[in-house]
């Protein structure tokens, strides 16, 4: 085995180009988030003896990548705010749990409102498809196989709850039975 340590390539413009493309290949993002997995390439790339000079070059060379992406529309902050909130709600997530992961991305707090808002427009009760397709993710309420505890309807409350939806809107879907909570599902966009 080799135990020596491996040598850390130089740091380049086209290091960091080739690294911008591919990542945007595989994954959809914000400008924000693409600054901050730029910076941490940069982070790695860098030993740690070098000076701040070329710290600062690579910080110039993102933000001329960076733009490069927006005016090429590779990066799009509004199409990936509307593509994730609505991939969120769908597969369960609560009104708030979707605005705090956006924010999280680097999506801008009013875009989210304005995003967020344009999507309840589509549903009828946003929130509430979402709980009923947490509760059956999660198999809690009519999809649980455990037995009726207090206990049990507890823990499925404050689970609930911590996912973001509200405590009438938790109660009311964990007394509703199989059936209607299946209307619901197969009823939802």
């Amino acid at each position: 085995m080799n135990n020596e340590k491996r040598k850390k390539r130089l740091l380049t413009r086209e290091y960091l180009l080739r690294a911008t493309y591919s990542y945007l290949q595989r994954f959809a993002t914000t400008e924000k988030n693409l600054r901050r997995v730029l910076d941490r390439k940069v982070r790695r790339r860098l030993p740690e003896f070098d000076s701040e000079d070329l710290y600062i070059q690579a910080k110039v060379w993102i933000d001329e990548i960076v733009q490069n992406t927006v005016d090429q529309k590779f990066v799009n902050d509004r199409l990936f705010a509307e593509g994730r909130a609505a991939s969120l709600i769908r597969s369960g997530h609560s009104k708030m749990k979707t605005r705090q992961k956006l924010q999280a991305k680097g999506v801008a707090p009013d875009m989210v409102v304005e995003v967020i808002e344009e999507l309840a427009e589509q549903y009828e009760d946003m929130d509430f498809a979402a709980a009923v397709k947490y509760v059956r993710k999660r198999r809690f309420g009519a999809f649980s196989t455990r037995h009726e505890a207090t206990e049990v309807v507890e823990k499925e409350l404050a689970s609930m709850c911590r996912a973001g939806f509200s405590y009438g809107t938790a109660r009311k879907i964990l007394k509703m039975t199989r059936t209607e909570l299946e209307e619901i599902l197969y009823a939802a966009p």
